[in-house]
């Protein structure tokens, strides 16, 4: 991601935009649960909270941090571990591991350049994702890497890796589904040179482009054989306003107004094929069948909890603070490529923050690389390494004619509270996971106190069966049969584990 930011120049206006896109989306997926939640207002029937069950097993293996876990049927699981650029496998106990694929020449098994994602393929296999050679590489159930099949569309590698944009899969027919690109709109701003439409800056300092992200994007679902793309549905998604202007030394100027509390849809594969979309604006969710019908469930129970203007004010002020303090750590850690880094990627100076963080599409662009302090994770953003495009080195010194080769660290800016919603939205983007046993699960907004996200276990009934609460520092990297959670962790030494804890 850092060579990309660099590479941007008066020569490349496109990617600029580009840049620009990726700062608003990973903003907007890095902050939409920053403030502590209003105190609950009015009692709504649903089950208690209770807290998830004990730990069963944890991982032995210090790990870098944990994007996904595929559980195989025989107990075993495969870990993406995306900040060492690693898939391994542990045993049923979670002790002994075996390296799948790394970034290192210890192994035959190359991970690629940049972070990639796993997915389950179906029984005891599961793909893995490398967006650097744009390739899906199956593992079987002997953990080798067994065949390489192409991506079904190159333009959207990265919203494969999973993260913010939610979890890709597949469905009872082998059909890949997955959250697809949304297509910003833009057009030239005025200035001294004027614009060039809008894929330019214009000939002078001032013109440049403004781009405004779509509310919406696609579902769809891809035949691999016959690469067909379907739409399945549509859902909202974090919008963004972002202004890209050059200035008098030839570099791009970033300028992006986020909402750090947007009212959004979210989705979930489920076990049988079928797909999930939750809507936020009234905390309902649509099924959708494997054949296209569509049953609408009622709204679910929520205690909404207003927000007056002091609560808008303080959660402005709380997502203001966060980014300060990332990119004021990044800067310190790696100069101003660890600061954009740390924004992108979800965390400051190689902490990706766990699971959840994430770039564009959640991944394939993780923070500033190696040579400038090493970037965030992100949850499923990859890691530096030297840049989203491909690990190339970073260019030294200064472009044509004397002017600087990349753009300047970003400029970040809010909405106004009144721009807030009224009541806090029931949850934030990549809130909806399908487990093993058919049970949608949403990471709601509720009062957490000093533990973990509140979880909402709903059933094909809709029918809210239980309300779980994670352990403090945890976040669910996956499922298995028979009600267990497969959590990923910080320890108190810095090193990420797994964990198996079960919720029946």
């Amino acid at each position: 991601m850092t060579q990309y930011l660099r590479s941007t120049s008066r020569t490349h206006p496109r990617r600029a935009l580009l840049a620009a896109l990726v700062v608003g989306g990973a903003l907007a997926g890095g902050l939409g649960l920053i403030a502590t939640p209003l105190a609950a207002q009015n009692q709504v029937k649903v089950p208690p909270v209770r807290p998830l069950g004990a730990i069963l097993a944890r991982s032995s293996e210090p790990l870098g941090a944990v994007s996904t876990v595929v559980a195989l049927p025989d107990g075993r699981v495969l870990v993406n571990d995306i900040l060492h650029r690693r898939v391994v496998m542990f045993d049923s106990t979670l002790t002994h591991v075996t390296v799948i694929a790394d970034s290192t020449s210890a192994t035959a098994n190359a991970y690629g350049a940049r972070g990639g994602g796993l997915l389950s393929f179906g029984g005891d296999s599961a793909l893995f994702i490398d967006p650097a050679s744009l390739s899906m590489m199956v593992i079987n159930a002997k953990g080798e890497l067994a065949s390489v099949r192409a991506v079904p569309r190159a333009t959207e590698i990265n919203l494969l890796v999973g993260g913010p944009n939610g979890r890709p899969g597949f469905d009872a027919a082998g059909r890949m589904v997955y959250r697809g690109q949304a297509r910003p709109q833009g057009g030239p701003l005025g200035g001294r040179g004027g614009g060039r439409g809008v894929g330019g800056f214009g000939n002078g300092p001032g013109g440049g482009v403004e781009i405004t992200q779509p509310d919406s994007a696609p579902v769809v679902r891809v035949d691999l054989a016959t690469r067909k793309v379907d739409t399945i549905a549509m859902v909202r998604i974090p919008r963004n306003e972002i202004k890209v202007t050059q200035g008098a030394d030839g570099r791009p100027n970033i300028s992006t107004t986020i909402n750090p509390l947007p009212t959004i849809d979210d989705w979930a594969l489920m076990h049988d094929g079928s797909i999930a979309i939750v809507r936020g604006h009234d905390f309902h969710v649509e099924w959708i069948g494997a054949d296209g019908t569509v049953t609408s469930s009622p709204k679910i129970s929520f205690d909404w909890q207003r927000l007056d203007d002091d609560a808008k004010q303080a959660i402005i002020d709380s997502a203001r603070a966060v980014l300060e303090r990332r990119m004021a750590e990044a800067e310190r850690l790696g100069g101003a490529r660890g600061g954009l880094g740390a924004v992108l990627g979800g965390g400051a100076g190689g902490d990706g923050g766990g699971p959840g963080g994430g770039g564009l599409g959640g991944g394939g662009f993780g923070g500033g690389g190696d040579r400038g302090g090493r970037g965030g994770a992100g949850g499923g953003g990859a890691r530096g390494g030297g840049g989203g495009d491909g690990g190339a080195p970073p260019q030294r010194g200064a472009a044509a004619g004397g002017a600087a080769s990349g753009p300047r660290t970003p400029t970040i800016n809010m909405v106004a509270p009144s721009e807030l919603p009224d009541y806090r939205p029931p949850f934030g983007q990549q809130g909806a996971l399908g487990d093993e046993d058919g049970f949608l699960w949403v990471r709601t907004s509720e009062p957490v106190g000093t533990d973990g996200p509140v979880y909402y276990v709903i059933d094909r009934q809709n029918e809210v069966v239980a309300r779980i609460q994670l352990p403090q520092g945890r976040m669910i990297a996956g499922f298995g049969k028979g009600g267990i959670v497969y959590l990923a962790f910080r320890d108190t030494e810095g090193n990420h584990r797994v964990e198996r804890a079960s919720w029946k």
